[in-house]
């Protein structure tokens, strides 16, 4: 089959499953899981930006910030509003809602991308719903602070190792987080297509490395944003912010859907 004919059958089953109705049901409900693992993320932010006196720990190559610029001090002041908002007993409650449901949303997703209308029903009171309602916050914030952790300047580990640390180490020790990131997406697409299908084949193994790819991709453009509305006093840090976990949920959730679709379009 070319690569022609595999987009449009592959187009053709996600219309056809309507897996556009279900991304949606999913977005709907990651975007607020989405915004309170955020709030766990920008504390060790915080953190992460107040190891060095007077110098900036965080290194993004598509902004430059100047050294008057005190990225914990604003990392700080952001993390108290936003923390301020949501981490109350309303906001917990939202948390471990909004993961049931957004795992409940996935799962019928899922399932119906790689099983179609052959496939069982997901229940949100299922052992298997709750699962992922735990696991998946777990992988979400996980990627994120790898994420981070390729930003932080040598100096920044130097300090939270307690001695002075090589170059080459540091920047294997990146290369590393990038590549665990990925791992642990594409691992965890896998292990869902085999509990859905029961196999496991070549396309799924393509599919998974698909997803991993575009999460740890998007997960930079997500940090990167954030520090650039950070920096920026003619913006809203916390709109730009919102709309970056809209945008990050969007894409990620469309292209694993998308791509669970392509590895189980028959092949003629």
């Amino acid at each position: 089959m070319s690569v022609k004919s595999e987009v449009v059958a592959t187009w053709r089953r996600y219309r056809s499953l309507h897996i556009e109705y279900a991304a949606l049901r999913v977005v709907g409900r990651g975007l607020f899981l989405a915004m309170m693992l955020m709030v766990v993320f920008l504390f060790v932010f915080t953190k992460a930006t107040s190891l060095v006196a007077g110098e900036n720990e965080v290194l993004v190559p598509t902004v430059t910030v100047a050294p008057t610029v005190d990225l914990g001090e604003l990392a700080t002041g952001s993390f108290t509003r936003t923390s301020g908002a949501v981490v109350s007993l309303i906001g917990i409650a939202t948390l471990v809602i909004s993961a049931l449901w957004t795992s409940y949303a996935l799962r019928r997703g899922t399932t119906v991308a790689l099983r179609g209308d052959k496939g069982e029903q997901a229940h949100w009171k299922s052992w298997r719903t709750i699962a992922i309602a735990v696991l998946l916050p777990v992988v979400i914030l996980a990627t994120w602070l790898l994420t981070l952790s390729t930003s932080l300047r040598r100096r920044a580990w130097s300090v939270i190792a307690g001695q002075e640390l090589d170059p080459l180490l540091v920047n294997g020790g990146k290369v590393l987080a990038i590549v665990l990131g990925f791992l642990i997406i594409g691992g965890a697409t896998l292990v869902t297509i085999r509990a859905t299908t029961g196999h496991l084949r070549g396309r799924d193994v393509a599919a998974a490395s698909v997803v991993g790819v575009v999460t740890v991709g998007f997960n930079f453009v997500l940090l990167y944003t954030y520090v650039g509305s950070l920096i920026n006093p003619n913006v809203s840090g916390g709109i730009v912010l919102v709309f970056a976990l809209l945008l990050w949920v969007n894409i990620v959730v469309r292209v694993y859907l998308g791509a669970l679709c392509w590895a189980a379009t028959p092949r003629t």
